[in-house]
């Protein structure tokens, strides 16, 4: 591939990655109605550390107070800021939801697996998704902030990630509207959904990595250095945009108007694969 085309994969995983518009939805329409290719497992493992990458520079502060509160825990509270209870709590929460939307991913493996094969199924998730982004503006209102999100809230959103792994189906989309629906303010909802999306990403690469038969003959053959460079540069770049982008749009309270992005493809689609 020429740099152009490593750039392009690059900046089209990190914008997919957090714009609520389903990256693996238009993955499988993409391969059924263009003809396009899966990258090799190394641009995968690339563009998603690159992501991850993202979401710890764009969040270290958060990140720094979950881990600095969590390690102070034992040492009893004359050590404890007043705001660690909080960050503990929101270690926790995302503990939590990661393990329910691990349990799911487990539970469904072969039912997720066998969606990735019908593409009408994408297009018609998509559909999915454009209806769950429009509850955001009845949602639109809440006022409970990062640290002040409970169990409940974590298993809750925890199960609105698990059903995002069907194609069509937006992880973003699906946890900042899962925490709107717990009466989160919008810039809470948003940034619970990027830091749970964390363990996700990586979770994603090791996955792939585990479940690749050609890492290791693409590792000996010599992996393009400069290309995979080029794409984590305009992975890590475009997904720092990304969740910028979407923070603010949650704050006016616009996240309802991707809904109309969703309806529209998933709709075409869905039009296109039945006539055709």
């Amino acid at each position: 591939m020429d740099w152009l085309s490593w750039v392009v994969l690059g900046v089209v995983q990190g914008l997919t990655e957090f714009i609520p518009v389903s990256s693996s939805g238009h993955l499988v329409l993409a391969q059924t109605l263009l003809g396009l290719r899966l990258p090799g497992v190394l641009l995968e493992v690339t563009v998603h550390v690159a992501t991850a990458a993202a979401v710890v520079v764009l969040f270290a502060r958060d990140i720094g107070r979950m881990v600095a509160a969590v390690l102070r825990w034992p040492l009893g509270r004359a050590a404890a800021s007043a705001e660690d209870p909080g960050w503990r709590r929101l270690a926790a929460a995302i503990v939590l939801a990661t393990a329910v939307t691990s349990v799911i991913g487990l539970s469904l493996e072969p039912v997720f697996r066998g969606a990735f094969e019908v593409p009408a199924l994408a297009a018609g998730m998509l559909l999915v998704t454009g209806t769950v982004l429009s509850l955001s503006a009845k949602w639109r209102r809440g006022r409970r902030q990062l640290l002040d999100l409970g169990p409940v809230d974590a298993v809750w959103v925890g199960l609105a990630q698990g059903l995002a792994i069907l194609p069509g189906i937006s992880r973003s989309g699906m946890t900042i509207v899962g925490g709107l629906g717990r009466g989160l303010a919008g810039p809470s909802a948003a940034r619970f959904s990027f830091l749970l999306s964390l363990p996700s990403i990586l979770g994603a690469a090791v996955v792939e990595l585990a479940g690749s038969e050609g890492f290791e003959a693409a590792l000996a053959a010599g992996p393009p250095a400069a290309g995979l460079a080029l794409a984590f540069a305009a992975a890590f770049v475009s997904g720092l945009a990304a969740m910028i982008l979407l923070l603010r749009v949650v704050r006016s309270g616009h996240l309802h108007r991707f809904a109309w992005y969703c309806w529209v493809v998933g709709g075409v689609s869905l039009v296109w694969l039945i006539l055709g």
